[in-house]
């Protein structure tokens, strides 16, 4: 008695010759790929990919303005103090801060124009105060 080994039939219709079993597609293979780039290439014909350089670039920027800012408010409110005698590198450091503050704070009172406050008292002189009673 022979027993079936395989799910292959040689009868009828769906009989396949032994040339046309040799190349048919097995169960484990894949559609050979395709031929959009040659093999031995880097480049892809599929979606180019963006740089991040822009977005990066755009956050630093932000962050140091933000600092600018940051400094010529801490420098306005009396927060960041210059010291008259540095001696050490933080102190240095804290010289350095301060002048980038002066500079922020000065730029803030340009741009909106913020007139310093006047004495309530003002003194004129007696020439003046004379020719005027």
């Amino acid at each position: 008695m022979i027993s079936a080994v395989s799910g292959v039939s040689f009868k009828g219709e769906g009989a396949v010759s032994g040339a046309d079993l040799i190349n048919a597609p097995g169960k484990f293979s894949s559609a050979p790929a395709s031929l959009d780039a040659p093999a031995d290439s880097f480049e892809s014909k599929g979606k180019e990919k963006k740089g991040h350089a822009g977005t990066v670039m755009g956050s630093i920027v932000g962050l140091l303005a933000l600092a600018y800012v940051a400094l010529g408010l801490a420098v306005g409110k009396g927060k960041l103090k210059k010291v008259e005698a540095p001696e050490g590198m933080m102190q240095k450091v804290q010289n350095f801060f301060h002048k980038i503050g002066e500079s922020a704070e000065g730029l803030w009172n340009k741009v909106f124009k913020k007139k310093p406050e006047v004495p309530s008292e003002i003194e004129i002189p007696t020439d003046i105060a004379e020719a005027i009673v």
